[in-house]
């Protein structure tokens, strides 16, 4: 553990500052274990490490933390990252439920080190609530380990493939089934149409809530369609002009944004046509 702490670079001036003050009395600690496990699982994963140096109750409260948030742009190299990355999922109590996952990382990720990062996803699959993924890596096996994920109410994604320097598109899968999803973010993605010449990605979400669509296209078909009984919020940004039209069917839709230039007619009750 206190290899990991030095992963995340603690200065010596700062380690001395949190000495003196575990001499004292800390009103955080204080509170139940419970209470600082959530607060604490708001924090990004580098500086909830960094508590282990608070006092000696501190000193293993990090692994219990029920949220992983994993930002490469907190550490000074790759070489960090991939490290930290790996030890943290190496060291957490793994008897503890993971329910968060934010995954961040601006360029490839090392094969390896995504294996290890989805092996932690499913061997949490019926528990993960919430999943972001962002970076360039092997969209295939990502979307393989999402699918497990039945607990999903929260899933964020924008998938580039590795060494891929002209944005590429992901396919999004037909078959993604994740009954519990409310909340759905995409970023360069690809729906496919079917033999009618429509692309309908969404079907499967029957209890979707909100829903944000950022630099996606549409692959052999001319129509996007967005239906869904429980949809209330709809964003879409920067969409691509490969395609002619969207047909909105969301009765319960209260707030739709768009950015951006929007090439495409809107068709849908209670909008124009």
């Amino acid at each position: 553990m206190s290899n990991l702490a030095d992963e995340v670079m603690i200065s010596p001036k700062k380690r001395a500052r949190h000495d003196n003050e575990e001499k004292n009395q800390d009103r955080l600690s204080d509170l139940p274990d419970c209470l600082i496990l959530h607060i604490l699982s708001f924090l990004n994963s580098k500086h909830t490490v960094q508590t282990c140096i608070l006092s000696k109750r501190w000193k293993l409260m990090w692994k219990r933390i029920p949220t992983l948030i994993l930002d490469s742009s907190n550490f000074p190299t790759v070489k960090h990252f991939s490290i930290f990355v790996s030890k943290i999922l190496t060291l957490r109590d793994t008897s503890t439920a993971l329910h968060a996952l934010d995954l961040h990382r601006h360029g490839s990720i090392e094969p390896q080190l995504l294996k290890k990062v989805l092996d932690c996803v499913y061997s949490h699959n019926t528990h993960l609530q919430q999943l972001g993924i962002s970076l360039h890596g092997e969209t295939c096996l990502i979307l393989r380990g999402i699918s497990s994920c039945c607990a999903l109410t929260s899933l964020k994604l924008s998938l580039y493939s590795r060494g891929s320097y002209n944005f590429d598109t992901t396919l999004f899968p037909k078959s993604l089934n994740l009954p519990a999803l409310t909340s759905l973010d995409l970023t360069n993605f690809a729906f496919c149409g079917d033999e009618n010449g429509r692309a309908e990605p969404f079907l499967t979400f029957t209890r979707l809530n909100s829903l944000v669509i950022s630099s996606c296209t549409v692959k052999d078909a001319q129509i996007l369609r967005i239906s869904s009984e429980t949809l209330v919020n709809l964003a879409m940004h920067n969409i691509s002009s490969s395609f002619t039209k969207i047909e909105l069917s969301a009765p319960s839709l209260c707030a739709f944004t768009i950015n951006g230039s929007l090439d495409q007619k809107i068709c849908g009750s209670g909008l124009f046509c």
